[in-house]
C-alpha cells in the first residue's frame, strides 16, 4: 500500500469504475494520526520521513530553497445517491485513494488511518513548539 499524489482525473476515473452509478466528489483529507506521539517516523507507505505534530502528519518539501513543512494528504472521494445529497455522517461513503500494484484503490478514510498507524516506526521523538511564543 502506498500514498502518494495521484493526477484528480485518475482518482474520480478509478472511483467511478469501483462505485458505479453514484456521485463521486472529489474532496482530498490530511492524515489525522490520533495519539500519535509527535516526532519523526518512517512507513512502508511512504517513500520519505514523516513528522507528526498536532496528530497530523506533515513532509519535508524545499520552497525557494527554504525547508519548509507541509501536510500530508490523501486524495478522498465522497460517494453519494445523488450530488445534491445532504450528507450529515461521512463514516460509510468517505473514501481514501491508495497506490497497490499500480493500481488505486479505496477504502474507508477511517479505516485508511487506522491502517496507516500500524505501519509506522517512530525514529526520533521530537517536542513540539509552541506557535505562540511561549
Amino acid at each position: 500500500m502506498q500514498i502518494k499524489a495521484f493526477n484528480e482525473e485518475l482518482v474520480l476515473r478509478a472511483a467511478q469504475k469501483q462505485f458505479p452509478d453514484k456521485a463521486v466528489l472529489l474532496e482530498p483529507s490530511n492524515i489525522y494520526l490520533k495519539g500519535k506521539q509527535t516526532g519523526r517516523y518512517t512507513a512502508s507507505w511512504y517513500d520519505h520521513d514523516i513528522f507528526i505534530s498536532t496528530e497530523f502528519a506533515y513532509e519535508d518539501r524545499v520552497i525557494n530553497g527554504n525547508k519548509t513543512r507541509y501536510k500530508i494528504e490523501v486524495p478522498c472521494v465522497l460517494i453519494k445517491n445523488h450530488p445534491h445529497d445532504i450528507i450529515y455522517d461521512s463514516r460509510d461513503i468517505y473514501f481514501a485513494a491508495y497506490s497497490e500494484n499500480d493500481e488505486i484503490h479505496f477504502m474507508k478514510y477511517v479505516e485508511l488511518i487506522e491502517e496507516l498507524g500500524k505501519h509506522m516506526e517512530l525514529q526520533e521523538a521530537l517536542t513540539p513548539v509552541s506557535q505562540c511564543g511561549f
